[in-house]
């Protein structure tokens, strides 16, 4: 099982201080979060991101994908944004990531948030044109569940629509979850063209307009990891499961005990005990 985790709560740290973690705890791949306080921004120069995969390949740990927050709504004025994916997908070939993470729609963590409107033709047109543009430098560009697009049926005509090898999806957990539709739906749809898996764990919030899951320490929450983790398998899936603590987003992990030093041990430990009465059953 090829574990990792991304650099999302880790804001600060050092090369060193990242292999030392991949290291010590089992982890063989990292998913770098593009961002001005993390190892990898735009504006750096390309050399610089090099030196970067360089280092991550010669201890051996594999850099996964490059997670920007660029997200498309498919409106007319969305040159800024692919703007900021050209440059991206530049950074991603440098440092040696096959993939470059993108979202679509709107993020709403509460059922009565206003929405802007989508235009899924033209959204089709920049997918599209991301995805030639990332296969001209070897790299993909993956669609994380997320919004209006975390469901497998909602997903599946997108990603048929735009119809490009190069585009695959980063399965997020619990946003397809969080919309009401089940994993066995979603891997039956998505699973031949997912290229990476977020993991992570919640719980349903008690007020009714609530979207969102509360999230927990990994394993403790109501997602069905076994489950999940068997459909995979059964789809043919082999790429990593790379933990997504979201500590800069989350109020309710922003406390003591849930800093990524405590956090990731934790996540292979129980990853490794799941693998393990899988092998077994």
């Amino acid at each position: 099982m090829k574990l990792a985790y991304s650099s999302l709560p880790c804001d600060g740290w050092s090369i060193d201080k990242h292999i030392a973690v991949c290291k010590e705890h089992g982890f063989n791949g990292i998913e770098l979060r593009e961002g001005p306080e993390g190892l990898i921004f735009l504006g750096m120069e390309l050399e610089k991101a090099r030196a970067v995969g360089e280092a991550f390949r010669k201890a051996e740990i594999a850099v996964t994908d490059l997670g920007t927050g660029v997200c498309f709504l498919g409106a007319r004025d969305e040159e800024p944004q692919m703007e900021h994916l050209r440059t991206a997908i530049l950074l991603a070939e440098a440092v040696g990531a096959i993939g470059v993470r993108v979202f679509l729609g709107n993020f709403a963590a509460r059922f009565n948030t206003p929405l802007q409107p989508l235009d899924e033709a033209n959204m089709v047109l920049l997918l599209r044109e991301a995805c030639d543009t990332a296969a001209a430098h070897g790299r993909e560009i993956w669609l994380e569940t997320h919004n209006e697009y975390a469901m497998g049926r909602v997903l599946r005509p997108l990603l048929d629509e735009v119809g490009r090898g190069n585009f695959k999806v980063i399965y997020d957990i619990l946003h397809p979850l969080e919309d009401g539709e089940s994993f066995a739906d979603t891997i039956r749809l998505l699973g031949k063209d997912c290229a990476h898996v977020h993991m992570k764990d919640g719980v349903r919030s008690e007020d009714p307009l609530d979207h969102d899951w509360t999230y927990t320490v990994f394993g403790e929450g109501e997602a069905p990891i076994q489950s999940i983790l068997q459909a995979l398998e059964e789809a043919g899936y082999d790429g990593f499961y790379s933990l997504e603590w979201e500590t800069k987003w989350r109020k309710e992990l922003q406390v003591p005990g849930m800093e990524p030093e405590v956090i990731f041990p934790e996540y292979t430990k129980r990853m490794n005990a799941y693998e393990g009465r899988r092998r077994t059953s």
